[in-house]
């Protein structure tokens, strides 16, 4: 009777372990400007598949872009902005990062967990220009 029991526990903890929370998260990443469309699309691709593989799901994937970077990152002073809305666990992050720092071509990138209800909205940067919070005012010229 007790092999029968701890038989039958074992099989509902191998079940309870495949029902991964899928928490909402926002990635962004900019890459050096000189790279063609279809090379941006071959990142993006990579980073879809890492998703996927991991049990996760993109909602939503955007190329927002050549922008100007608001500093110098790696002797580049613009970039390209992609930006991914994806369902995913901390193990998809961390894969996530390993490739982006790994990667040549990606220069910046930040992964952020966001509120459900803002999965799969996004807006573009409008100004190609950097925006900088200090005004004059901000540091007490009149």
């Amino acid at each position: 009777m007790k092999d029968q029991i701890s038989a039958d526990t074992s099989v509902t903890q191998k079940d309870d372990a495949t029902h991964l929370i899928l928490n909402p998260y926002e990635s962004v990443f900019v890459t050096k400007s000189t790279l063609t469309d279809e090379e941006i699309d071959v990142i993006l691709e990579k980073v879809k598949s890492i998703i996927e593989e991991k049990g996760g799901e993109v909602v939503s994937s955007h190329n927002w872009g050549k922008k100007k970077l608001a500093y110098e990152v790696q002797k580049e002073r613009k970039g390209i902005y992609v930006f991914v809305h994806f369902k995913g666990t901390g193990d998809t992050i961390a894969e996530l990062e390993r490739t982006y720092r790994f990667s040549e071509q990606i220069i910046k990138f930040m992964n952020l967990r966001i509120d459900p209800n803002d999965l799969g909205k996004s807006e573009p940067i409008r100004e190609d220009k950097a925006y900088s919070y200090r005004s004059r005012d901000s540091r007490g010229f009149r």
